[in-house]
């Protein structure tokens, strides 16, 4: 099942597999779902596409390894050296973006998670 989210003019600007405050229920062969999902703009073009989802999809990844090292079902050195490093500037860099300040109520950089395993990059 499909869950559409209207704008105030009827359109739809979103879907979702879950359902969500103010969504309706709408099938996948409705012509508004048909329509949203289909791509009516020329300049469009899959690897162009794939080369923009590709941010969305390394953010996922490093986040994906995260919950896998802080539940222990990976070991962060066990990832190559290379990779190691990779998500220590990626998360250091993206936790900077979101201007997270330590404090005494928060976990510093080097307390969270796979940060901690080399404080060589701090």
């Amino acid at each position: 099942m499909l869950y559409a989210i209207r704008n105030e003019q009827g359109k739809i600007t979103s879907l979702s597999e879950t359902f969500q405050e103010g969504a309706e229920a709408v099938d996948l062969s409705h012509p508004d779902v048909r329509s949203f999902l289909s791509f009516k703009d020329d300049s469009f073009s899959p690897d162009t596409y794939l080369d923009q989802s590709d941010i969305a999809i390394a953010r996922i990844v490093e986040d994906l390894i995260e919950l896998l090292v802080s539940r222990n079902l990976i070991i962060f050195t066990d990832l190559p050296d290379v990779a190691q490093r990779k998500l220590l500037t990626r998360k250091l860099a993206r936790k900077l973006i979101a201007g997270e300040e330590e404090d005494d109520t928060e976990p510093s950089l080097s307390d969270s998670s796979f940060l901690a395993d080399d404080s060589t990059l701090i």
